[in-house]
């Protein structure tokens, strides 16, 4: 992932806690466990990395809303927003050319796919 590569060396961070901030700017609200799960990393490892980014302050960890009241939420802090928003508009602008390159029909046959798969 060309963006997390972008955030890693911008910010001296190992490659997965990138992953993880791209991750939680498109996914907010993850518990910890669904987001080790989807990015198939340890306990140990991720706990390391989720204590770094905290540390650091881009991350906040929150109270569930839903459920257990002891299950805590990951979300990006105004620091982490900031970290990933240069990522962001990079993938929105490879999305944006990758698109025009295909053409409206092909545009529209991602659509139909991924419309299908929700």
């Amino acid at each position: 992932m060309k963006a997390a590569s972008e955030i890693a060396r911008d910010f001296d961070l190992p490659q997965l806690a990138a992953r993880v901030l791209i991750t939680i700017r498109f996914q907010p609200g993850q518990t910890v466990s669904a987001l080790r799960e989807q990015l198939h990393s340890t306990t140990p490892t991720l706990a390391r990395i989720l204590g770094d980014l905290d540390q650091r302050g881009f991350i906040e960890r929150r109270q569930s809303e839903q459920g257990d009241r002891r299950t805590r939420c990951l979300f990006l802090s105004h620091e982490g927003k900031r970290v990933t928003d240069p990522a962001t508009l990079t993938m929105r602008d490879s999305l944006r050319s990758a698109y025009r390159t295909a053409g409206s029909g092909a545009v529209s046959g991602v659509r139909a796919v991924l419309e299908a798969l929700v």
